[in-house]
This record gives structure tokens, C-alpha cells and sequence, in this order.
């Protein structure tokens, strides 16, 4: 395995609990370490490794506050799962901090994570918008079996578009996580992982009709 790319995503604001999150950074692997990684049909099971010492681009995803998967890329995909029967309770700032015994790998986690948010001025502007509108139309239906004609009414509803006035500003959040490997049990570290990730979204602070 020469260059792993991500280390899984993380966090929103109380625990990291959100999908959807990547942390992009460096796994430094100090001295050979043993990881269990997914393998089997459909990466079902799992299969023990052992990861030699070098510099990796790592990825942590976060598939949920009991589910994370470190990603290792080289000459092959290595998905290594921390994934567990509780919460892990990964803050969005201050220490991480996981047993071996939690998610069933042979190592321990202790780190640090630090969430910094900031917020742009607001924006106004105008967008393109549809609304729904019901209407009552009423149809003249005249058969040739029939003497005379007959009114048949009812409720069409469509799709118009229109424009409306909003207010809006952007939200960037700032992740940066350091976490070491122990032996478990033990204060020996066998890696260290740096990661980092930043999401922009955009936040409606009003919106009016759309006409």
C-alpha cells in the first residue's frame, strides 16, 4: 500500500453523528500495526492484516455515530471498519478517546478534535421558484348518442412559476482532527493520523412567497 486516500467523515455539532462527513488527511504508521479489514462478499466479514510503517493519505468517513471506516488506497482498497454495538460519542470539540473493545480492532484511539464555525453576512436577493395552484375548470361535453350537452367541472392542479424575495447567508464549518493508535492497553503509538475537513452550507434566514 503506498499512498491511502481519506480518513472517514466525521461530526455536525454535538457528536460526531452525522453521514456524509470526510476527514481527508495523513496516516503516519510509526511501526508494523495489526487492523481487521472488510473482506468477504460484499465486504461482509473481516480479515486481519498487517500494515507496514510508512507515510499514508488516509480518509475517515463517518457512516454514523456507531459506524466509521478508516480508507487506506494503494495497490488495493484497504476499508478498515471502527464500528460498534453503542455510540461512540465522538465529540465535535475535545478528546476522542475509543476503546479496542468498542469496535473490535486491535488497537486503541486517543486524540483530539477541534469544530470551528463561521458565519458570512447576510445576502438578499431574488430566485425562481414554482407554487401549486388548484383551479376549477369546467369542460362542455356534447356525444352524438346524447340529445343536448352537459358541463363537467373539476379541480386541475398545476405547476406555475414564479419569483420570491430571500435572505440568506453561508455557513462554513472547520474539522481538524489528530488521533494516535496505541497498543492496546499500552502508551506506545503506532500511528498518527492528521485530518481535516470543510462544508459549506448555505442557511435561509427568510423567504417570502413565491409569486
Amino acid at each position: 500500500m503506498k499512498i491511502v486516500q481519506g480518513l472517514i467523515g466525521l461530526l455536525v455539532f454535538a457528536t460526531l453523528s452525522t453521514s456524509c462527513v470526510r476527514l481527508n488527511g495523513q496516516l503516519d504508521i510509526k511501526q508494523a500495526m495489526s487492523a481487521k479489514k472488510k473482506s468477504g462478499f460484499l465486504n461482509r466479514k473481516t480479515k486481519e492484516i498487517k500494515i507496514q510503517p510508512d507515510l499514508y493519505a488516509a480518509e475517515l468517513k463517518v457512516n454514523g455515530s456507531k459506524n466509521f471506516t478508516l480508507k487506506l488506497e494503494g495497490h488495493e482498497n484497504v476499508l478498515i471498519p471502527l464500528k460498534s454495538e453503542k455510540n461512540l460519542n465522538v465529540p465535535s470539540n475535545g478528546i476522542v478517546e475509543i476503546s479496542h473493545n468498542d469496535i473490535n480492532q486491535p488497537f486503541d484511539i486517543k486524540g483530539n478534535i477541534k469544530t470551528d464555525v463561521s458565519h458570512s453576512g447576510v445576502i438578499d436577493s431574488f430566485e425562481d421558484c414554482t407554487r401549486t395552484v388548484t383551479e376549477n375548470r369546467c369542460t362542455k361535453i356534447c356525444e352524438m348518442s346524447e340529445s343536448g350537452c352537459r358541463i363537467d367541472c373539476k379541480d386541475e392542479v398545476s405547476e406555475i412559476q414564479g419569483r420570491r424575495h430571500v435572505a440568506f447567508h453561508f455557513r462554513t464549518t472547520q474539522r481538524d482532527l489528530f488521533i494516535n493508535f496505541f497498543k492496546i492497553e499500552k502508551p506506545e503509538v503506532l500511528a498518527t493520523f492528521t485530518g481535516t475537513d470543510t462544508q459549506v452550507d448555505r442557511v435561509v434566514d427568510f423567504e417570502g412567497l413565491c409569486q
